[in-house]
């Protein structure tokens, strides 16, 4: 060695030429068949000498580069929320729109419904009433739903009309011409003012009454209403009533009453006193005992089928996350097992299992979070029966799933008239 001065580094020693071939810098790791591992920094007991013993780095250890995992599992879950909800949507949709036929039929309902409102003898309420009110139920249209409620007020079926008249104001909204809001509000104003509540029940199921109003003037009113073992709420108008109940083989009571404006009656027709209640001729709508027309309407129709769907696609997506999250840990626990103490190509093959276990389970788990969330969103939001359908048949809705190039995720809505 040449001397050198106090304080002067060494100079590095040559030892000979490299061979591109066999330098690390060129290549993934030590040429396999070699008997020798390079030097790490690991401790004694994390080093083997078994051949070809490279650890894969430890920041990959979760299946995905340090700090992705969080991002990833946050895209999926907002794509399959979208998904969801678009799917969730479209049956939503399917439900509550009417098909064609069924637009057909309340188009021909409606046409009728105005021809005799329109005749030349005089308006004929009576048989437009049910023309309209077919026309509403298969299309949910307003305009039938408008005239429904002024069939009901010249009908005198007072407490009908107030309902019709509500939902409609409802419904509509604020579209709605000043006019003509003016128009059903005046009308609405005079049923509440002047409107007689009548409950009625019998001892019988299917009964029918018939009820006959004589007016100081004019000709006498007639209403028919189908009453059973639930108390039935009807509002009538004020005046001379002469109440007749019917039943199915012909036996008559009757019950006369002078009614004056806001009065509030009860009265049950027993056909037999004393006698037990037979279930013969009982129907569905007899089973809810002391029920009022306004308690029916207010606990609605039970959940929605699209409710069930998001719940049912929820629970499907939480079995295979279950599943895949379990044999993650399985996978892990194998990989860690084998963590530098095995051939590379052996690391890595278990490393891919383990990235693909994890990267199912983070899928299912985004789809089975999502479900979750809308499931519990649609329930809240559900409506309460089957009368809250879409209200016009002439609106079409369509929902879609949209996902920007950065990874996020929404769902798109847009409505045809």
């Amino acid at each position: 060695m040449v001397g050198r001065k106090p304080g002067q580094a060494p100079r590095p020693q040559v030892l000979g030429p490299v061979d591109p071939s066999k330098s690390l810098s060129n290549s993934q790791g030590p040429e396999l068949g070699k008997a020798s591992c390079p030097r790490r920094t690991e401790p004694q007991s994390q080093r083997s000498g078994t051949q070809n013993c490279l650890l894969l780095p430890a920041r990959r250890i979760s299946g995905y580069p340090c700090g992705m995992r969080h991002h990833i599992f946050v895209r999926l879950a907002g794509i399959a929320l979208a998904l969801l909800l678009s799917l969730v949507a479209a049956h939503q949709s399917a439900f509550a729109q009417p098909s064609k036929g069924e637009i057909a039929k309340a188009k021909k309902h409606m046409a009728a419904g105005v021809a005799f409102i329109q005749d030349p003898d005089g308006a004929r309420y009576e048989e437009a009433y049910p023309e309209f009110k077919g026309a509403y139920e298969l299309s949910g249209s307003l305009n039938a739903l408008q005239n429904l409620a002024i069939c009901a007020m010249k009908l005198e079926l007072d407490g009908e009309a107030i309902e019709h008249f509500e939902e409609f104001l409802e419904k509509k909204g604020d579209d709605i011409d000043a006019a003509d809001k003016a128009d059903v509000e005046r009308d609405l104003n005079a049923l509440k003012a002047a409107v007689a509540w009548i409950t009625v029940s019998a001892d019988k199921p299917g009964i029918t009454l018939k009820d006959i109003r004589t007016p100081r003037s004019g000709a006498t009113k007639r209403n028919q209403y189908t009453i059973g073992l639930q108390a039935k709420r009807l509002g009538v108008h004020p005046g001379d009533h002469a109440f007749t109940a019917i039943t199915g083989e012909g036996k008559e009571l009757k019950w006369n009453l002078v009614v004056k404006n806001g009065d509030a009656h009860t009265h049950d027709f027993l056909f037999d006193p004393g006698a037990p209640v037979t279930a013969e001729g009982f129907t569905e709508d007899d089973a809810n005992f002391g029920d009022t027309d306004d308690e029916e309407d207010d606990e609605g129709g039970g959940m929605p089928a699209y409710v069930w769907i998001a719940g049912s696609i929820t629970v499907a997506a939480a079995v295979p996350w279950a599943i895949f999250g379990i044999m993650s840990f399985g996978k892990k626990s194998d990989y860690d097992a084998i963590h530098g103490q095995v051939p590379v190509p052996e690391q890595q093959e278990a490393f891919d299992d383990l990235q693909t276990t994890n990267l199912l389970a983070d899928i299912f788990m985004g789809v089975t979070a999502a479900g979750a969330v809308a499931t519990i969103i649609l329930a809240i939001t559900a409506p309460s029966g089957e009368e809250d359908a879409e209200e016009e048949a002439g609106v079409n809705w369509t929902i879609a799933p949209s996902v920007d190039p950065r990874g996020g995720a929404a769902a798109m809505i847009t409505g045809t008239f």
